[in-house]
């Protein structure tokens, strides 16, 4: 249930963000098509340009959805006082969510061009979100229990180990389970950075592969639908594990990676997002205010 509510979250994430976008999009499509050097010309230049009410209004939206998005996600992750206030991974999709649509309204404020100090905030924050959803596809490969805590080796394998038996109730599980161990049997550990990365794709794959078998599998079958789901939910969740669990200890380190890569990019964006907003304010650019 609580794996359901999750999907539900994000897939209304999705929705919101895919909305708000399509809303900017329609609202200044009329003044985004125009050229740049045609657009002081246009009756919305006022209200439209960077500098102007609705687009000053939505580069304030933005950088404000990034710094919330920032600062409450790390909060949740550092301060213990915090660490018993949802489920991490939802305040994970959270962050995400504000830390993608914040930078597209920021983009949306640029009037889609952007010079000096502004080009700098934008073509750094456009590489955090380019670098932040890597980052989210190596989290996702590290299984978890149901509060985002990362499972030990031993775990993973106990957890393999009761889906296994899970499936063996049945025929038709039994040869679910021998398809799932047959399909990630000849995977050899990497070593090398670069084959980690051709493994976790070809694991992926395989994974992808082996899903849409165990599909065919239980369709050719005629068994009850609410067995046929336990069946096909354990054996995905045993394929998904077992992926996982080869490129664990490797998944960890290319996160350590990741996060030397990420961390000065986010500070390299702060600071420039600080000094736009500075020379905005001395230059008398103080929106509503």
């Amino acid at each position: 249930m609580k794996n359901i509510r999750h999907i539900l979250f994000v897939y209304l994430l999705i929705l919101i963000g895919l909305t708000a976008i399509l809303i900017l999009s329609i609202n200044g499509w009329s003044y985004y098509k125009i050229p740049l050097e045609l657009r002081p010309f246009s009756k919305d230049y006022l209200t439209m340009k960077p500098s102007g009410i609705y687009s000053h209004g939505l580069g304030i939206i933005g950088a404000a959805m990034v710094i919330i998005g920032v600062t409450t996600y790390s909060s949740r992750k550092r301060f213990r006082a915090l660490r018993n206030i949802g489920s991490l991974s939802y305040w994970l999709e959270f962050h995400i969510f504000l830390c993608f649509v914040g930078p597209v309204f920021v983009v949306f404020h640029t009037t889609f061009k952007a010079s000096g100090i502004a080009s700098i905030a934008l073509w750094t924050m456009s590489a955090v979100v380019a670098s932040g959803l890597i980052g989210r596809f190596l989290y996702v490969q590290i299984p978890r229990n149901i509060n985002g805590t990362e499972l030990t080796i031993d775990e993973i394998n106990n957890e393999i180990q009761q889906l296994g038996l899970s499936l063996q109730k049945y025929p038709v599980g039994i040869l679910l389970s021998t398809l799932v161990d047959k399909a990630f049997a000849s995977i050899q550990r990497p070593k090398s950075i670069w084959e980690i990365i051709s493994c976790l794709v070809r694991l992926e794959l395989i994974k992808i592969k082996t899903r849409a078998k165990i599909r065919e599998i239980l369709s050719w079958n005629k068994i009850p639908r609410d067995i046929a789901s336990q069946l096909r939910s354990a054996a995905s969740s045993r394929a998904a594990l077992m992926q996982r669990s080869l490129l664990l200890t490797q998944i960890e380190r290319l996160l350590f990676y990741w996060h030397a890569v990420h961390l000065p990019f986010t500070i390299i964006m702060f600071v420039a997002l600080t000094a736009h907003i500075v020379v905005a304010i001395l230059l008398g650019y103080k929106w509503i205010f």
